[in-house]
């Protein structure tokens, strides 16, 4: 069928008001999205908007008037296509910094899990148990024993620590023993032939209301950051101990950044718990918050702030931004004294050793800080920043912040202003092995790190030079 001349410009004509209208309709949510952002900086937007507008306004009128000039025709529908194609880039843009702000925020109910165990060698079930053991010094025993009973009907009976938890079980006192979830990593470190002998029988969960609303902090002035690196692989919502512990002191105006390593073994006062220190580590089992308060305590500093992540992040972290370098002070591994360039697999190998090292958790926070160092830096890369869908999809499954979202949104918004990179300066606190009991195994002595006063006391005040300035 032969389509006449009249049919030819009235399709062309229908094309035209087709692509007008596909400018409009991609235009709005668009613009909305840009706006609804918070990240982009007022001295973009006040050139992008107006220049967007009259563009835009150009190429409709070009449409509606419908020229004879074909080619004209055509030229202002491909610029139209490029728009269209612009608007539906700049809204998903924006639905993914939407997306990203929404889901590193905790959750507003936040869940502790407990599992029971009963040894191997005994024919226990939940249901005819006679009796189980609790942690009495839980601060949410409370909580606990009543989500207990309905999972076991056995006779609850409390004790004063989770090594005499565990007495009881291996005496057989109780058939029955009920522990945070996060406590069989303590077991499984510190006293591996229980937790050899154990089973697990079932595990529930107890709602915890204790999390800290978010401060409101100007950003624009000097504060500090916790960043915890917990020792699990999966969920970075999940409760656990803290093998990475260090404060960011943060001057974004400046672009500066202070980074305080804490070992693991560090033997401190938990916040707000009477009784026996602990290993810093175990003060991840008792939520962020506990981890965050106590090394607040250790330093005399208020930290608003906490980001964790765990080795997940790690990994994808690098995949996205590519390999990173660092400086390693020793030779090990397939590592060298130096520059090292390391993918994702072997940045997380150069973040976890400890064993290699006479300095042992000591070397690692400092190689922890040389990688977190080499990211920070890495993503400081104006090319990096064309990959921010990228890095904020990965982000947003890999850690967890109570920074709010207009929070995160002006820090982004700050960086974007002048895409200026960050200096970081780094120290790690100092101490000596010892043997101690902690709060959290009771009577049987763990190896800890007793604190160096005087590299705690350098640290705060490096901490207090960095918050004045």
């Amino acid at each position: 069928m032969k389509v006449s001349k009249e049919q030819k410009t009235s399709l062309f004509a229908w094309l035209q008001r087709l692509v007008g209208a596909g400018i409009i309709v991609t235009a709005i949510p668009a613009g909305i999205n840009l706006f609804a952002m918070g990240v982009i900086p007022d001295k973009y937007l006040y050139i992008i908007a107006p220049l967007y507008a009259a563009v835009a306004g150009v190429v409709l009128w070009q449409l509606i008037r419908r020229s004879k000039a074909v080619w004209r025709g055509v030229l202002f529908m491909v610029i139209g296509m490029v728009m269209i194609t612009v608007n539906v880039a700049v809204y998903k843009s924006g639905h993914s910094v939407n997306s990203f702000l929404n889901a590193v925020q905790p959750p507003q109910v936040n869940y502790v899990e407990y599992t029971v165990i009963a040894k191997k060698d005994r024919s226990v079930v939940l249901d005819s148990a006679r009796s189980v053991g609790m942690v009495g010094a839980d601060t949410l025993h409370d909580k606990t024993a009543k989500a207990l009973a309905g999972v076991t009907p056995a006779a609850q009976s409390s004790y004063d620590s989770l090594m005499a938890l565990t007495e009881q079980l291996n005496a057989g006192a109780v058939e029955l023993a009920s522990i945070r979830t996060a406590n069989m990593g303590v077991l499984q470190e510190n006293y591996r032939e229980f937790y050899d002998s154990v089973a697990t029988l079932a595990t529930y969960k107890v709602r915890d209301d204790n999390r800290q609303a978010a401060p409101k902090t100007d950003v624009t002035k000097p504060f500090v950051l916790y960043i915890s690196g917990i020792d699990t692989y999966g969920d970075v919502g999940e409760v656990s101990r803290s093998d990475v512990n260090m404060l960011a002191v943060m001057n974004p105006a400046k672009r500066t950044m202070l980074l305080v390593n804490t070992p693991r073994d560090y033997y401190v006062q938990l916040h707000g718990v009477a009784g026996m220190p602990d290993k810093l580590t175990h003060a991840g089992i008792y939520g962020i918050d506990m981890s965050r308060q106590t090394l607040g305590d250790l330093y005399g500093v208020d930290i608003p702030y906490y980001v964790r992540l765990n080795f997940t992040s790690l990994v994808k972290m690098v995949d996205v931004v590519g390999d990173i370098t660092v400086d390693s002070d020793y030779a090990f591994h397939s590592f060298q004294a130096g520059k090292n360039t390391l993918d994702s697999k072997r940045t997380l190998e150069f973040a976890r050793e400890r064993y290699s090292f006479s300095d042992g958790d000591r070397q690692r926070g400092r190689n922890q800080q040389k990688v977190i160092e080499a990211i920070v830096a890495k993503m400081s890369e104006p090319r990096n920043l064309t990959r921010y869908n990228a890095i904020l999809s990965t982000l947003q499954s890999s850690l967890q912040t109570n920074m709010s979202q207009e929070t995160i949104a002006s820090l982004i918004k700050m960086q974007l202003n002048d895409f200026k990179g960050w200096r970081v300066e780094s120290m790690s606190v100092d101490g000596a092995g010892a043997t101690r009991q902690t709060y959290s195994m009771g009577a049987m002595p763990l190896y800890v790190m007793i604190p160096d006063s005087a590299s705690v006391e350098r640290a705060k005040e490096r901490i207090g030079e960095y918050l004045q300035s």
